[in-house]
């Protein structure tokens, strides 16, 4: 490259900056986009005009391509000369933040498939804004935050829990009934729907506690249970009262207790010990 030439490509005062730029690191787009600041096309622009200039490499790294400077042949004290002072102290101050947040560590657990923001929480008010206002009864309210959910789009929440304290714990608006699986205070043809999220595993004989679900339902009206598949942890039974290791056929059960249209499938299986599997179970009456 001749001097006129690489006086001209490197005439504009901004890719100028960005080349001196790339000597010092090897930068992405955004990048270079956070430091100069200035949009994406421009900042693209002046990086086609240097490459084809042979003034910059690129390569990809995962999601991003990153580019270098790469010094021309003959002009080395030229090339030293134009980018000795080519940043303003801005962009030096904005360059070293950039290092820092690239060699920031990602915190531990996090796992190749973590998004941010992404929570079961945020997916649940996803799913229930689509769903039409219900009458539902949550059997076995655990924490109580999945009752909240349920409360802020549900036409009426029905809350059954042997464990007064929990009810107690719940938000206001939730109609709290003190009572066993085993012996359901509901009325026939009470709710909607009935959800029994992780408790179905502690009744001893479940086929009658989903009958009386089925009685508390409209005619169409649906349950779904999230319990567990067949697992060895025997630790479960004295440690939180578990009546079963989990359920071979979580189907079959609901249709032996009489209802229609019966799905059943794995929706969650943990990666860490204990590791077990979670199973949904829906039908309809």
């Amino acid at each position: 490259m001749s001097r006129a030439d690489l006086f001209r490509t490197l005439g504009d005062p901004t890719r100028l900056r960005i080349f001196a730029l790339c000597t010092r690191e090897e930068l992405a787009v955004g990048e270079l986009q956070e430091i100069v600041g200035v949009g994406q096309s421009t900042v693209s622009g002046h990086l086609a005009q240097l490459r084809t200039a042979n003034l910059v490499t690129a390569r990809r790294d995962g999601q991003h391509t990153r580019y270098a400077a790469a010094r021309p042949e003959g002009q080395e004290r030229l090339f030293d000369m134009l980018v000795a002072d080519a940043l303003p102290e801005g962009d030096a101050l904005a360059l070293a933040r950039v290092r820092a947040e690239r060699s920031a560590p990602t915190p531990e657990g996090l796992g190749s498939d973590y998004l941010p923001g992404r929570s079961w929480e945020a997916l649940a008010r996803l799913l229930l804004a689509l769903l039409p206002p219900l009458r539902i009864a949550d059997l076995g309210v655990g924490t109580g935050h999945l009752t909240g959910l349920l409360a802020l789009r549900a036409r009426h929440v029905i809350a059954i829990d042997r464990d007064e304290a929990a009810l107690a714990r719940l938000p206001a608006g939730i109609e709290r009934r003190a009572g066993a699986l085993e012996d359901l205070p509901l009325g026939e043809r009470e709710v909607d729907l009935v959800l029994i999220s992780q408790a179905l595993h502690c009744v001893e004989d479940p086929i009658p506690t989903l009958v009386r679900c089925r009685d508390a339902l409209v005619g169409g009206g649906q349950i779904a249970v999230l319990d567990l598949a067949p697992h060895p942890h025997e630790w479960v039974r004295h440690r939180l009262g578990h009546k079963h290791l989990g359920f071979a056929d979580l189907g079959a059960v609901l249709r032996e207790a009489g209802f229609h249209d019966v799905s059943c499938e794995v929706v969650h299986s943990d990666q860490r010990a204990p590791a077990f599997n979670t199973v949904l179970a829906m039908g309809r009456k």
